[in-house]
């Protein structure tokens, strides 16, 4: 007989070459990522393996259906059979039955659940072209982001009909014109001018599909405020690319984005991204009283530390901290790794954004949250979610 040991690696093997048949992309980093986490925290039960295979292998949630029917014939049955590639009519049932849709409840140890890598890259990617559907939709984002920016009184006073003190360089003018009479007095006030917008992207290879999107997004706020917002991506390092995004031609605008940002498509490195970030004395001064928006899965490896501290200051130094995860825009989505689950009270908001779409969506939500209350996100994720709505 052979050891249990080669069994179970072939078994698993079988499993990962059978997805790729069915059309799930598992690139070579994520297998890796799935059997080192297996041989460091081997599950307790086929609901955490399913966990375990489902939040490193997919990148989308729209390969669910075939990865739930894969996982099904090679592990819930007990033989793989033949997968069928095509269709998708039928959901597969959960492995663990009905009632088990829910990841296990116990403490995910660092390094557990994550789809992301720490291989470092360095080149160049192409973001394409913007077509005419794209560019409608950037249209109304750029028309919608004036009108959600928070607003604050400016430093500088200027002529208004009424104000909290009168203009008396003006008054002096009029009454040395006037042989000292004050013909009309003037008020000076402070106009509201709108907030600093800080956006902070993820680039890594986990977010692949959604890059190009989320950097439009960025793109159309700094084209709706140039003044007030500054634009960083980070992967495995930190990258400041608002003079690039700042061209009037968006595609040109995403060629001199490929150009700087070298680290795109490789690994993740979250909370040093965050810490050089906070460590730049330049840096802060943009984050604070600034609304900062991160857009990314908050997928980290390794010890989740250096990005919760990094987060929690962040939200200290801002007037709101937004996180945008294309992982939140599935119903069954819950924040439940050790990151995510560590800096969700720190955060004003979760919400769910991985195209242009959801991205003009959770802009037009920004009003309600930067009106309410500060940190909810912890309360609003830990209440009950009925099935088949988004936040």
């Amino acid at each position: 007989m052979p050891d249990p040991v080669v069994r179970a690696a072939d078994h698993l093997w079988g499993f990962l070459t059978a997805l790729r048949g069915a059309g799930v992309p598992t690139a070579p980093t994520k297998r890796a990522d799935l059997l080192r986490t297996l041989a460091e925290s081997p599950p307790p039960g086929l609901p955490a393996l399913y966990w375990y295979a489902r939040i490193i292998l997919l990148q989308d949630v729209s390969d669910l259906p075939a990865f739930e029917r894969v996982f099904d014939a090679w592990f819930r049955q007990g033989a793989p059979g033949d997968v069928p590639i095509q269709g998708d009519d039928e959901r597969a049932p959960s492995p663990g039955g009905p009632g088990a849709d829910d990841p296990p409840s116990r403490e995910v140890r660092p390094g557990e659940g994550i789809e992301a890598s720490t291989l470092s890259t360095y080149g160049t990617r192409d973001f394409g072209l913007t077509g005419e559907h794209t560019a409608a939709f950037m249209r109304a984002l750029q028309a919608a982001w004036p009108a959600v920016l928070p607003a604050v009184p400016s430093r500088r006073r200027r002529p208004a009909r009424s104000g909290d003190r009168l203009d008396v360089r003006h008054a002096w003018r009029q009454a040395h014109r006037h042989d000292g009479e004050i013909i009309r007095l003037r008020r000076l006030a402070r106009p509201p001018r709108p907030r600093r917008l800080l956006i902070l992207v993820d680039v890594s290879g986990s977010l692949r599909r959604h890059t190009p999107d989320l950097l439009r997004a960025a793109y159309t706020a700094l084209r709706a405020a140039p003044a007030r917002t500054e634009v960083f991506t980070f992967g495995t390092r930190l990258t400041r690319i608002t003079a690039a995004l700042s061209h009037p031609h968006a595609d040109r605008a995403l060629r001199a984005v490929s150009k700087l940002v070298t680290d795109a498509d490789g690994g993740t490195a979250i909370g040093a991204a965050l810490e050089g970030f906070l460590a730049n004395p330049r840096f802060v001064a943009l984050a604070r009283g600034a609304l900062v928006i991160v857009l990314s899965d908050g997928l980290e490896r390794g010890d989740p530390g250096p990005m919760v501290r990094a987060t929690a200051r962040l939200s200290r130094l801002g007037h709101r901290l937004v996180w945008w995860s294309p992982l939140a825009c599935s119903p069954a989505y819950r924040p439940v790794t050790r990151a995510m689950a560590a800096q969700l009270p720190s955060l004003d908001h979760l919400g769910g954004v991985r195209d242009l779409r959801t991205a003009l969506e959770e802009v037009r939500r920004l009003p309600a949250v930067l009106s309410g209350p500060r940190r909810l996100a912890a309360r609003r994720w830990s209440a009950p979610r009925p099935r088949g709505t988004t936040r």
